[in-house]
């Protein structure tokens, strides 16, 4: 093989390889432009949801609760929070949804920290993810909740992430 056509080689793989790079970075998701985000006017927690797929739905009519679903139903989301007049810990309250709530049997995914924790995982075909954190001295309790159907995975994984990451707990520690 002449020099030149070595030199042309290289240059073709080297080109092949940043085209192949290129497109593995490409995002999988649809790209979802609207995004709404809120503050709880009481307890202070915020939040953000992608306004193209979540609307408001009518909740059961507790205070600092709000409530969302996808135009079809299949996905819902709610935020919320409470004043933590129990004094129950992270650890303590974890406990009590797991016996208490149901629907736990299928938990694939449960980190936690000194102030919050996450369960994630199967109710059937349905996707869960629950993230609750603590603030104010442990005093204030706030949670996000997500389902959504599991062959719906590719769109809802990175909204999920998303939301999860603005959500942030009450701040208004009275």
């Amino acid at each position: 093989m002449l020099r030149s056509d070595k030199m042309r080689l290289r240059t073709l793989v080297f080109s092949a390889t940043l085209l192949a790079l290129a497109v593995a970075s490409l995002p999988l998701e649809p790209a979802i432009a609207a995004w709404a985000s809120e503050r709880d006017p009481e307890l202070g927690f915020t939040f953000s949801y992608p306004s193209e797929l979540f609307e408001r739905a009518e909740g059961d009519g507790k205070p600092s609760f709000h409530y969302f679903a996808s135009e079809d139903d299949d996905a819902k989301f709610l935020v919320g929070g409470w004043n933590n007049a129990a004094g129950q810990s992270p650890a303590s309250l974890k406990q009590w949804m797991m016996e208490n709530m149901g629907g736990y049997d299928e938990t694939t995914y449960r980190p936690r920290g000194k102030s919050w924790f996450v369960l994630s995982g199967y109710r059937g075909d349905i996707i869960y993810y629950e993230k609750v954190m603590f603030s104010c001295g442990d005093r204030l309790v706030s949670v996000f909740a997500i389902t959504y159907p599991v062959d719906q995975r590719d769109t809802y994984d990175p909204v999920v992430e998303r939301m999860e990451d603005a959500f942030r707990p009450g701040s208004r520690c009275a």
